[in-house]
This record gives C-alpha cells, sequence and structure tokens, in this order.
C-alpha cells in the first residue's frame, strides 16, 4: 500500500484559513485519472455504506480535544485523516484512557459524520503500533513566573527536561517551546529540541529566572512579547501566553499543538476581553485545530468566576478538550511522567475516512465526531468546521 502526503501532487496538504480547517484541491496531469470509489473497501478503510449514524449523547461525560485534520493519498485515492490526543474513560472499568473501534466493529464507539452522513472510519491506536503510527506535537510551556512560582519553579524546570527526553525518545515527533508569563511575557523560546529546551531552562540562573529571557533575537521578541501587555501590577496571564504563542511560534502545519500551563494562581486579564479564558470558548476565535491547552495548577483550587478581571485558568482545558491537574505547590506530589497531559499524548488516535470526492468543492462542510462507551459511561460530541 502507498501511502503519501499529498504536497506536491494530487490534493493539497492542509492549511487554515479564518476559523475554518481548510483542504484545498489541484490535481496535475499525472492526476486525472482519480476516480470515485466503487469497492467496498479502500486501503482498509469501511465504506460508508457500512457506518451507522453517530449516537445521540444527551450528556457528555468527557472531553474531547481539539483535533488536526489533514488530507492524505492513498492507493490514489483523498483521504481525510484526523489525528487527536487520548480521551479519558469516564467509567468505572479501570482503564483510564479510551481504545477507540472504528466503523464495522464488535465494540465501536467512536463515530464521524460529515453535514449529517455517516462516515466509514479506521481508527489507529498509536500505542499499539509500536513507533509505525508517528504524531506530529509541538508542545509549548506556559509558565507562570511571578514571585509566587519561585518555589515549585527548579523543580518544574528539571521535570520539564526529563519530559522532554522521555517524549522525544518515545515514539512520537515531538518539539518543544516556551512562554515564561506574569502580567507581561517576559521570556520564550521558539519550537527546538529537548536539548534545546534544556539550554534555554538553564542558561539563565535558577529559580523564576529560568524563563524570563529570550532564546534568540532578544530585541525582537522583546518588541514583540509588548504587544501582549496585560497589566503593570504582575498579575498572571496565562491567555496572553498562550496567545502569543499561538499567533508567532514556528508550528509545523499537521503538528497536534498541544500546551501545558503551568500557574498558582487565577487568570488575571485585567477587563481587556481579548486576555478572557472565554477567548477559547468562541471556536471563531480559537478553532479546533489551534490545540488543546493542559493546566497543572500548584495551589489550592478554587473556582474564580470575575470575568475579565479575575478567572479559573483551568476553564482553558474545559474549552479546548485538555486536562487539568491540582499539585502541591512545591510540586513535590508530582512529575510530569505522570500527569494527565502525557497520557494524553501517548494514547493518541488517528482517524480516516474515504469517499470524499464530493466534498472538494471549496465549502464548508460539518465534521461531527461522537464517542460512546458500551456501558454508555463515557460520551462526548464534538463538532468542527472543513473546508476541502
Amino acid at each position: 500500500m502507498e501511502t503519501k502526503n499529498i504536497t506536491m501532487r494530487g490534493i493539497a496538504g492542509l492549511f487554515m484559513l479564518s476559523s475554518v480547517f481548510v483542504l484545498t484541491s489541484c490535481l496535475d496531469d499525472e492526476d486525472k485519472t482519480i476516480a470515485l470509489e466503487t469497492s467496498s473497501l479502500v486501503a482498509g478503510i469501511p465504506d460508508d455504506s457500512e457506518a451507522s449514524a453517530n449516537p445521540v449523547i444527551t450528556t457528555a461525560t468527557t472531553n474531547i480535544p481539539n483535533i488536526q485534520t489533514s488530507l492524505e493519498q492513498i492507493d490514489g485515492y483523498p483521504v481525510m485523516r484526523i489525528d487527536m490526543t487520548g480521551v479519558q474513560n469516564s467509567g468505572g472499568n479501570g482503564a483510564q484512557w479510551m481504545r477507540l473501534y472504528g466503523t464495522g466493529m464488535d465494540n465501536q464507539n467512536v463515530w464521524v459524520e460529515v453535514d449529517g452522513v455517516p462516515k466509514g472510519i479506521i481508527v489507529t491506536n498509536t500505542e499499539d503500533e509500536a513507533g509505525t503510527a508517528t504524531v506530529m506535537t509541538d508542545i509549548v510551556f506556559a509558565v507562570d513566573n511571578s514571585g509566587s512560582m519561585n518555589e515549585e519553579a527548579d523543580a518544574l524546570a528539571r521535570d520539564i527536561i526529563s519530559w522532554a527526553q522521555e517524549l522525544s525518545t518515545s515514539g512520537l515527533d515531538a518539539r518543544f517551546a516556551v512562554v515564561g508569563y506574569d502580567g507581561r511575557i517576559t521570556g520564550g523560546t521558539d519550537f527546538t529540541t529537548a536539548s534545546g529546551l534544556s539550554q534555554y531552562l538553564e542558561a539563565n540562573g535558577s529559580g523564576t529566572s529560568r524563563t524570563m529571557h529570550f532564546g534568540t533575537n532578544r530585541n525582537d521578541w522583546t518588541a514583540l512579547a509588548s504587544k501582549y501587555f496585560v497589566n503593570d501590577y504582575m498579575d498572571e496571564c496565562g491567555v496572553a501566553a498562550i496567545r502569543l504563542a499561538d499567533e508567532n511560534y514556528a508550528f509545523r502545519s499537521s503538528a497536534n499543538r498541544v500546551y501545558v500551563n503551568f500557574t498558582d494562581e487565577p487568570n488575571y486579564p485585567s477587563n481587556k476581553e481579548e486576555f478572557s479564558v472565554k477567548y477559547f470558548e468562541d471556536q471563531n476565535k480559537w478553532p479546533a485545530y489551534k490545540g488543546t491547552v493542559h493546566t497543572v495548577y500548584s495551589a489550592s483550587q478554587y473556582d474564580y468566576t470575575d470575568w475579565n478581571r479575575e478567572e479559573s485558568p483551568w476553564l482553558i482545558s474545559d474549552y479546548t478538550g485538555g486536562s487539568k491537574q491540582f499539585v502541591k505547590r512545591d510540586f513535590s506530589d508530582a512529575n510530569l511522567s505522570s500527569l494527565l497531559v502525557t497520557g494524553a499524548m501517548q494514547h493518541s488516535y488517528i482517524i480516516k475516512f474515504t469517499n470524499i470526492e464530493d466534498l472538494l468543492d471549496g465549502n464548508i462542510h460539518k465534521v461531527h465526531l461522537t464517542i460512546k462507551s458500551d456501558d454508555g459511561s463515557t460520551t462526548a460530541d464534538k463538532t468542527f468546521d472543513v473546508m476541502f
């Protein structure tokens, strides 16, 4: 079976426009013979005639993380690929992370519809593929480096370094970036290797100063960071840090985008709506392809709901389908390898379906993904826009 990304020929790879996934089509002379699907199976992908409608979900018990979509060509046919990180099992069967099963499986627990039409899907659970199903992941660490974080700063840096090294040898194609923040963006580095990340975190002393410098082009980054200024009072704003990375860092076009926000304070937008956690609730502002935000909160949990002034930072995770974890202030009860975000990446999925020629029309189409476990205890829905 021949599988390749369609970037130079056939159907072009994924690019983004506004809040919609955009997939474009341009056939060269060599590709004019592509025909409509006629067989029941294409490259092992079930035909749509075998698919059933998404089950109706009335109450979600878990989150579907934000996802990446791309187009591939397999055996001469266009295939849509959905990449997403793990889904937590809400049931009592002891399995923390779900295995997903697609069309035709006795234990099918994931369904996909496009514009209300059921699609035949095949699912790859990447942890079972012995490194053969590589998932590209771009990981951004948003690190609160205000004074209150000094107690956990060294332990956090140590764990970030060792965790990045572990992920780099685990089968993930991972890169790493950092944004340091309080009421301002005070430091950061664009995507680099695990070794480059270690050099950045070790280059500027200890404690919170580790993320109070820019890795390269200091003057350029300092000027850029000023555009994400929130206040003079050193009140933390993780939203500003995440937005700086989203709008300026060099993400790979087909990589899963994963953020990990480390803080011990609420999100303080200082009455600037564009820096509120609610920015992530609006799919027009934060569409699914922009990534999933995981929260590690090193203080006592308290719900902050003074919108645009004092907000619970883990709501960003709720809105984007990420995990949230509450740890001790000195980080002594946790290391990154044991956090939920690690399991989410190590239990990633690739979902594929075909029979999409009629969708290559430049219009917006609704993709609806539903998860429901056999016992009905784990349920979730996500709908997002794709322009083929």
